[in-house]
């Protein structure tokens, strides 16, 4: 919705430079193109760039101020539910100057203890709230992470903003080095609490911060995902029928897409040919007369192109669509990590996002509901239809280590341990991320599972954390590459608390008709299928998943070349020599990971302008032939 940033001075008489609060509005531009105010006032300076969905009159604009003049909010994002909250203020007195979200959610701040207020927000969000007279900031992220907020701290004072890069006016930013040996570690990268840059965090999903100049930040948790798991749930929905359980997903999400279109402006949709932006689309056809439909057309083998015209051809809609050629992941390269703000080496999909947030943007659309989610909820990625053979075929195999191992005298010699703390190295460096979750997990499951199998119930709540997180940050920063907002219907909190609480059979279900070789006879995210069937032909609902899939990445021809004189070969503090030596030797994915590293440090840590980032590259990197290979399960 918005770009917000914002500075605290420790100092409460000094007044903010206008200067470097104008350089940080301009570097959000792109995330809030309506409207750019900046506030400067004795110990604090905001500026935040409007994308008007709601009230889009400038009453609304930011920074959004009390009827004293006390409070202050900088806001990003969508509350779906704020009727239901202004409607419960205006009963307790509470007036009313505009039509926004935003005067609601200010409100509702300053009426309500701040964890009852939190936990009843229904939507997307990142802001933080100013109290001129406490001189405090109170800054908040929504429970799934769909917004960004970022914090750093300086000499002057705390500094807050939708995207680091609007840091750079502040502070000189450089690279955490524990995060980046992660990453070269095979770490997907981090998306809670620490960031690539070094002294540069993110407020948690869930989490809100206080900041008063003098005092350490203090942080609160309140929400985490676990907290959707509900034993009566559980038991009830266990003995609900198949029919059931389709009529009611196909009630929720229904009114899930109801809420999530409500707006002022133009609100379409991403088409990318797979069933759950599909159904998504289906509903939202219902009640929206030329529904705007986008998809990215990557051509190649797994174009899903037919797929997203069969299906707009089926619903009456024009679909548009942008070609994406393999040139166009190298050419679009600086410009998709310069908005991601981090190395993405394996999600080559985030170049052809960008340009189907371009072409929205190009067509007067604002906001485009995404399908993200679903995969997470109902289990849909391929590989999770086999994980209960596989799990076993690995349990299998460490009894049998342990029992080779504990034979007198021999087993260690037959089944020498391997000293390799790869995985453990690896945690450490990304202060256990993943692992932490995974363990608050698995405790939350035992807790309500008394005994019971929850196998599903806790790859569910794996994947909505930092999988899905991932995910979200690519729809949110290669969105708002177009001033385009990604919309998640499928992480509603009614469609999020039955997918959690729903029993395996409905997410992953027998089926012998099933012939997919990813999962022979197993019918993923079953019960999104069923409610599909409801509004589009089987062929279309039963589709398996791709995902703009590409194999340009793995065919980059890399010249030693591009790393002469390159930020990777001065932060690792590798001659040219060792550093030649380092691509002979190493696998090509090692080789794609060093230029994703090392592109993200010329862009985000040097500041090296995108068109030499992009002439250095089509110098020196090439694609190679497509070869034989199937497509990803």
């Amino acid at each position: 919705m918005c770009g917000v940033f914002g500075i605290l001075l420790r100092n409460p008489k000094a007044v903010p430079d206008e200067a470097r609060l104008l350089a940080s509005m301009r570097v959000l531009h792109h995330r809030g193109p309506d409207a750019q105010l900046i506030h400067q006032g004795p110990g604090v300076g905001f500026a935040h760039t409007r994308l008007s969905f709601l009230d889009v009159d400038a009453r609304s604009n930011q920074p959004f101020w009390d009827p004293t003049g006390r409070y202050a909010l900088i806001y990003n994002g969508e509350i779906y539910n704020y009727q239901k909250l202004r409607a419960e203020l205006a009963a307790e007195g509470v007036e009313f100057r505009t039509s926004s979200d935003t005067e609601v959610l200010l409100h509702w701040l300053l009426n309500r203890p701040t964890d009852v207020a939190l936990r009843a927000l229904e939507g997307m969000f990142a802001f933080a709230l100013y109290d001129a007279k406490a001189r405090t900031l109170l800054l908040a992220r929504d429970r799934f992470g769909m917004k960004p907020m970022f914090v750093t701290e300086t000499q002057e004072g705390f500094l807050f903003a939708s995207e680091a890069k609007a840091f750079r006016p502040w502070v000189d930013l450089a690279a955490d080095p524990l995060m980046v040996a992660s990453y070269l570690l095979n770490f997907r990268g981090p998306t809670s609490g620490f960031t690539f840059l070094k002294g540069v965090s993110a407020v948690r999903p869930g989490q809100y911060l206080t900041l008063k100049p003098g005092e350490t930040p203090k942080a609160e948790t309140f929400a985490r995902l676990e907290d959707f798991l509900d034993a009566g749930k559980i038991h009830s929905l266990a003995g609900a029928t198949p029919r059931q359980m389709a009529d009611d997903l196909d009630e929720l999400m229904t009114q899930a897409v109801k809420s999530h279109m409500f707006a002022d402006v133009p609100v379409g949709a991403f088409c990318s040919g797979g069933v759950d932006s599909s159904l998504l689309m289906a509903m939202a056809a219902r009640t929206h007369d030329n529904l705007a439909i986008f998809h990215a057309n990557v051509k190649g083998r797994w174009s899903e192109y037919g797929s997203a015209a069969a299906l707009s051809k089926w619903l009456g809609l024009d679909l548009k669509s942008v070609d994406v050629e393999e040139q166009d992941f190298i050419d679009g390269l600086p410009e998709a990590v310069a908005h991601f703000e981090q190395p993405f080496a394996d999600r080559p999909n985030c170049v052809p996002m960008m340009r189907v947030a371009q072409l929205a943007r190009d067509s007067g659309v604002k906001g485009l509901l995404s399908g993200e989610g679903s995969d997470e909820c109902f289990l849909g990625y391929p590989w999770l239809g086999r994980r209960k053979l596989t799990d076993a075929y690995y349990r299998t195999g460490d009894r049998l280590r342990s029992a080779v191992r504990s034979i007198p005298g021999l087993g260690e010699v037959i089944w020498p341990k391997l000293d390799n703390n790869g995985d453990v190295v690896r945690a450490m460096l990304n202060r256990r991320e993943v692992d932490d979750d995974n363990a608050r997990i698995r405790q939350a499951v035992r807790d309500v599972g008394a005994g019971r199998p929850m196998d599903h119930h806790e790859w569910t709540l794996e994947y909505l954390h930092h999988h899905l997180r991932i995910l979200l940050h690519r729809n949110d920063t290669m969105g708002m590459t177009g001033s385009v907002e990604s919309r998640f219907p499928f992480l509603d909190h009614g469609v999020v608390s039955r997918a959690v609480n729903l029993p395996g059979q409905f997410k992953l279900r027998t089926d012998l008709r099933v012939l997919d070789k990813a999962h022979p006879f197993v019918r993923d995210k079953w019960v999104v299928r069923e409610v599909a069937d409801r509004y589009m032909p089987a062929h279309l609902s039963r589709r398996n998943k791709f995902g703009f899939w590409t194999t340009v990445f793995q065919r980059f021809q890399i010249s030693p070349a591009y790393f002469k004189g390159s930020y990777v070969s001065e932060f690792l503090e590798l001659t040219p020599r060792q550093l030649d030596d380092v691509l002979a030797s190493s696998p090509k994915a090692m080789a794609l990971r060093l230029l994703h590293l090392d592109l993200w440090g010329r862009i985000c840590v040097r500041g090296e302008p995108q068109a030499e980032s992009l002439s250095r590259l089509r110098d020196t990197v090439s694609i190679g032939a497509e070869t034989s290979g199937g497509a990803p399960r």
